[in-house]
């Protein structure tokens, strides 16, 4: 029975463990999915704000191109003299609080360039590009899409006005900035690595790009333009870059009052991969945890297999130890029965034997009364009691009646011996000396719990009593008294209607002197 407790407690131990490992996991499970998602959001309203900033940049560089342009054209004057000094002085102030990245040319009609504030300037026929021939076409106000400067070969994008003078064209105003100007603004908005900002134009065209696209780039057939401009003005998307094939998350934006839209995205796997790292962050410090919690948990369940073995060899031992205690307390009351058998055999005075007998058979009783009833520490008083006055009206074949009224006390197995010797001894008496052939004599035994250990036994009969002068010499009297000191107490006779033995005795454990 131990051993199967044993091994129903670790079973049952290891399933616990077994059934917290998996809630666990399913719990850490759920937050890292639920992370992912609060991961994607995250980089989402980050790609949204970045958009934001880049949207407000870019309408910032419209207007002030715009504003630039249009003081240059009114620099120029009417009669459009650019060499004169106050033409110039003019010019130079339309172009204040531009970035100091960005370049103004005055174009004429037959592609000469009258005004440039670029150092490095050489003069190229410009009339093919686009912010040329547009504006000499009739547009008023051009952006040009991403290009890569004949000069320099640097990512430049151009804003340019159409001049005329009594409707007739007479040139364009430019102003070019460099693509790398998105560069600082990228790096204030602290994306991570792998993440872009860009301006496109309405069309699809790429205007500018950090960092920098290959070239010129023609987005008008992604899905940007094809499903989710005509829904709305802004948005968030996730998609591999049309530029490097990079998975981003991507918001955009129109800029109002313009033709570009503005774009900011965060990589992804950049993202995840500052997700993934608190995750792996958090699991260092609980994998670590969990290993130690399990293996205290393997501990615990090893010192609870080892109690059990315990328990089960304390069991055995004990089990054995009682059988011994059983066997030597039937020993030891055969022996007193040997014992009876040898007076029985002796030639001397019945009275004597009966004497002898009786003492013998309230020992035997001790020790039959504890191995019948497996009580070797504490005996039973009702049960201990009537065992022992049952044997003695048997042995005196008396008729007279026994009332018996004993406490459910508990007597402890040091004092069961002079108990029964002294009970022995009175009722003996009371049989001797009382008219115990009388059908209606009475011999009433009490024994009263007084306090925790200390109990009042009372013996009486309703015969004619004793000389006390003359049995106290007896061998019986030095038994009783014997008795009652070995008992702890104080012991008195009466002689009322009968004759009344009383004793306090002690009936728990024997105090130490």
């Amino acid at each position: 029975m131990v051993t199967k407790a044993i091994a129903g407690s670790a079973r049952a131990a290891i399933a616990f463990i077994v059934a917290t490992l998996i809630v666990y996991a399913a719990i850490v499970g759920t937050v890292i999915y639920q992370g992912i998602d609060d991961q994607h959001d995250r980089a989402e309203g980050t790609a949204t704000a970045a958009a934001k900033a880049v949207t407000i940049n870019t309408g910032w560089i419209v207007e002030v191109a715009t504003q630039a342009l249009r003081r240059m054209d009114s620099a120029l004057g009417v009669e459009v003299r650019p060499n004169l000094t106050s033409t110039l002085s003019g010019v130079r102030e339309a172009l204040e609080g531009l970035p100091a990245s960005a370049k103004a040319y005055i174009v004429a009609a037959d592609g000469r360039t009258l005004y440039t504030t670029d150092p490095d300037f050489v003069d190229i026929d410009i009339r093919d590009r686009e912010y040329f021939s547009e504006p000499a076409a009739g547009k008023h106000f051009f952006t040009s899409s991403l290009l890569i400067s004949r000069i320099d070969g640097s990512e430049i994008f151009a804003f340019s006005r159409r001049l005329e003078r009594g409707g007739v064209f007479i040139g364009v105003a430019v102003i070019s900035f460099d693509a790398d100007l998105l560069g600082e603004l990228l790096e204030s908005l602290d994306l991570g690595t792998g993440s872009t900002i860009s301006i496109l134009r309405s069309d699809g065209m790429l205007v500018a790009r950090y960092p920098p696209a290959d070239g010129p780039l023609d987005l008008a057939g992604h899905k940007l333009f094809t499903d989710l401009l005509p829904a709305s003005g802004f948005g968030s998307y996730t998609a591999r870059s049309p530029v490097d094939g990079v998975k981003r998350v991507v918001s955009y934006q129109t800029v109002p009052g313009t033709e570009m839209i503005a774009l900011a995205s965060v990589s992804t796997a950049e993202t995840m991969w500052r997700f993934w790292r608190r995750v792996w962050i958090f699991l260092l410090i609980v994998i670590p945890t969990t290993f130690a919690l399990a293996l205290c948990a393997i501990w615990i369940i090893r010192l609870l297999q080892k109690d059990g073995r315990r328990k089960q060899e304390l069991e055995t031992a004990l089990a054995t130890n009682t059988m011994l205690f059983r066997e030597i307390h039937h020993r030891v009351k055969n022996n007193m029965q040997s014992m009876q058998s040898l007076v029985r055999m002796q030639n001397l005075p019945q009275a004597i034997k009966n004497d002898i007998q009786s003492r013998f058979a309230a020992m035997s009783a001790v020790h039959e009364h504890m191995y019948n009833r497996d009580a070797y520490a504490d005996l039973d008083a009702p049960a201990f009691i009537a065992s022992i006055t049952e044997k003695l009206v048997q042995a005196y074949g008396s008729k007279a009646r026994l009332a018996l009224d004993i406490d459910p006390l508990l007597i402890h197995h040091e004092r069961a011996t002079p108990l029964a010797l002294l009970i022995n001894e009175v009722v003996t008496n009371a049989f001797k000396y009382a008219e115990r052939d009388r059908s209606d004599a009475t011999i009433s035994i009490s024994l009263k719990g007084l306090s925790e250990g200390v109990a009042r036994l009372v013996i009486a009969d309703d015969g004619p009593g004793f000389d006390p002068d003359t049995v106290t010499k007896g061998m019986g009297t030095k038994i009783i008294r014997g008795m009652v000191m070995q008992l702890g107490g104080t012991q008195d006779y009466t002689f009322e209607n009968g004759t009344m033995f009383s004793a306090e005795i002690q009936t728990g454990y024997p105090s130490v002197a």
